[in-house]
């Protein structure tokens, strides 16, 4: 079967499939698509971290956290809210440290609240373990 005959077969199914996005916006659906495949990389991370030792393992999955969710706002006319992680990597292309900067300090934010959050929630942990004995 050559790419033509394939390209053929498949062009029905590809329409079908199109079709059922036409009606959506761009934006809302770029966001549940972003969403849903950052949910998906933190709970494949969340598998891996568990190989690691308690603590590496917790802070590798609130730093991996921050790279997928901290927000940033775009530049330009249509400026909407994007993740921080690629203005950082646009940042490092072009060698614009004030991009860089605007979008790591946001990641850092997160980064900080999530260990943050981790020690009050190991905290409480170890007082309910001392209430019970």
């Amino acid at each position: 079967m050559t790419i033509d005959e394939f390209l053929v077969r498949i062009e029905p199914a590809w329409n079908w499939w199109s079709s059922l996005f036409e009606g959506v916006p761009e934006y809302p659906l770029a966001v549940t698509v972003y969403v849903g495949g950052s949910i998906l990389a933190l709970l494949i991370w969340l598998r891996v971290a568990r190989l690691f030792p308690h603590p590496v393992g917790a802070m590798s999955w609130v730093v991996v956290f921050a790279l997928l969710f901290a927000p940033t706002v775009t530049e330009g006319d249509n400026a909407q809210l994007a993740p921080a992680v690629i203005g950082l990597i646009f940042g490092v292309i072009t060698k614009d440290q004030s991009l860089m900067l605007k979008s790591v300090l946001p990641i850092l934010f997160v980064v900080g609240l999530g260990l943050c959050w981790a020690f009050c929630m190991s905290g409480c942990a170890v007082f309910r373990a001392k209430q019970k004995w």
